[in-house]
């Protein structure tokens, strides 16, 4: 009985170390992207262009804050709701924000 027991314990061991070695037990740091700071890691220095439709107003200022200060309570997912992970395609940052997900309608000039 203590020979299975020592067998069974050093085989447990075994397949701990292994997979440790092939990386299945290293932990997944998940980033919180509803934490500005985890976005502005990449975009901090990212140029903050005007909508590219003229009748929408910028949101963002040149220098990454917000024109309407009532913007700063949110982080960037609640409006770039189509970021769902940390690595995501560079394509992503140009497309469009659906601001009547807050307002009953998209704000104009």
């Amino acid at each position: 009985m203590v020979l299975a027991r020592n067998v069974f314990t050093s085989a447990a061991v075994a397949a701990f170390i292994s997979m440790l070695t092939f990386g299945f037990g290293a932990p997944v740091f998940a980033q919180d992207l509803t934490d500005n700071e985890t976005c502005l890691e990449c975009h901090a220095d990212t140029e903050r262009a005007p909508p590219s439709n003229p009748d929408r107003p910028q949101v963002h200022n040149p220098a990454g804050g917000f024109f309407v200060e009532d913007h700063e309570t949110w982080s960037c997912v609640d409006c770039h709701t189509y970021i769902v992970d940390l690595e995501h395609e560079e394509s992503a940052s140009g497309q469009e924000v659906d601001c009547t997900n807050c307002h009953e309608e998209a704000p104009t000039k």
